[in-house]
Order: C-alpha cells, then sequence, then structure tokens
C-alpha cells in the first residue's frame, strides 16, 4: 500500500467519499489532486503539503481534464491512479417524474465525468504500461433503488464502461475496477429523504451505515499494487446489501 512517488487525481474530493480517499492515497504517500467545484481548497490546507493540489473543475468539461492531465505531467511527471468519485443524486428522482435537464445532468456527471477522465488519463498510462483507475458505482447499480431511476441508471453505465474498459487495457498493465458502497454518511446524504435512509437500514445486515473510511480503504486497495491481478471487478462495499 506504499504509494510513494505516484500521483493521483480524485475526483469529488471536496467532501465524503472523494475527501476520504485523498486523505489517505496522501498518507500513503501519494501526490494527490483533489478535483471539485468546491471544497477541495479546505482539504488540501488542512493536509498543509506540497504534494496535494486542490482542482476546481467541472468533471463534465474536457478541455478541463485535457488541461489537468497536462499540468500534473508538468508537475509530477505522470498520473498514474485515477479516481472518478465525482457524482450526484436528485430528490425525487422517478421516470415518471424527472425531466429532461435533471436526467441530463446525472447521466453527464456521474457518467459521462467517468467516460472523460479515463479518456484523458489513459493515453499516459498506456505509454508508460502501467495505471490503476477506480471508479465509483453504487449498490444502486445491481439493485432497483426507490425514488433513483436516473442515479441508478448512470451508476449502472459506471459498472459496463468499467469492464469493458478494464478488459480493452488490461494488456497495457492497467488495472481498471470499481467500488460500489452501500448507504454512506456523506454530503450527498441531504439529498437523500428521510424515508429513503429508514428504509435503507433494514437492508444493510450490517445493521448500520457506512463511513467515508471504510470505502475509502477499499478504493485505495484497489489503487495500491496489491491489486496487480484484480481486473474489471467491481467490490460491493455495503454492510451485506447486495447479498441480500
Amino acid at each position: 500500500m506504499d504509494l510513494v512517488g505516484k500521483t493521483a487525481v480524485v475526483t469529488g474530493a471536496g467532501d465524503g467519499i472523494g475527501r476520504a480517499t485523498a486523505r489517505l492515497l496522501h498518507a500513503r504517500g501519494a501526490n494527490v489532486a483533489l478535483v471539485d467545484l468546491r471544497g477541495a481548497q479546505t482539504v488540501v490546507e488542512d493536509l498543509s503539503s506540497d504534494r496535494a493540489i486542490a482542482v476546481t473543475m467541472d468533471v463534465r468539461d474536457a478541455s478541463a481534464w485535457a488541461k489537468l492531465v497536462d499540468d500534473l505531467e508538468a508537475k509530477f511527471g505522470a498520473v498514474n491512479i485515477l479516481v472518478n468519485n465525482a457524482g450526484i443524486a436528485i430528490p425525487g428522482d422517478t421516470v415518471a417524474d424527472i425531466n429532461e435537464e435533471i436526467w441530463d445532468n446525472i447521466m453527464a456527471i456521474n457518467a459521462k465525468g467517468v467516460w472523460l477522465g479515463m479518456k484523458a488519463v489513459l493515453p499516459g498510462m498506456i505509454a508508460r504500461k502501467e495505471g490503476k483507475i477506480c471508479n465509483v458505482a453504487s449498490t444502486a447499480a445491481h439493485i432497483g433503488l426507490r425514488d433513483a431511476a436516473a442515479y441508478c441508471a448512470s451508476k449502472g453505465a459506471v459498472l459496463a464502461l468499467t469492464r469493458q474498459a478494464a478488459v480493452q487495457y488490461a494488456s497495457s498493465n492497467i488495472q481498471i475496477n470499481s467500488v460500489s458502497p452501500g448507504t454512506t454518511m456523506t454530503g450527498i446524504q441531504k439529498d437523500v429523504t428521510d424515508a429513503q435512509r429508514a428504509a435503507f437500514l433494514p437492508l444493510t445486515p450490517i445493521g448500520r451505515f457506512a463511513e467515508s473510511e471504510e470505502i475509502a480503504e477499499t478504493i485505495v486497495f484497489l489503487c495500491s499494487s496489491g491489486s496487480s491481478f484484480v481486473v474489471g471487478a467491481d467490490l460491493s462495499v455495503d454492510g451485506g446489501m447486495v447479498a441480500l
């Protein structure tokens, strides 16, 4: 789990799972670019390290991704690790009730942002014959969650894209995997209704919700040399929800 000399990009790093992951990658020795629309600078200030930088960026912007990779290669020499964590959920997300604008926005951030991130870092990883990508999916990619139509669809897309890309680039010594967190106490929970929370807990055999740091531990494992033979896997970190 020693990541000294590696450079990682973590999206959605201003809060929750992204913040916990960025902090853990940094603790394991990696250079870390914390990407978010807000909050990342506060985390970097707390880390107080020249190995951590904050980047205010919209993951839907292909040109911003290209600039980020160029800047990191100039500063650190390479991008070795990508954690695609940025995502949103919207209350009242049902097939009948959601409008086209909200559908497009959820799909653009949760799914297109993952594709753009991989598209930006993969050429360098292919050239160097080395890389780790971990995409954050969700239990929503595996089961139908009430009031989460576009969210489920977007996370299903993340899971399918992860598997395809993992197979495509495995021969270049690039390991691409995903994690599917269960209900986790993150900032996104402010957009989850009390009824949804009450419904999720009985569906979690462990009897509690996850802390962000528990998800981060699994993500960092998938970004380390310890996962060198893990390709195209999705690790459910959900307290047993999908096993029911």
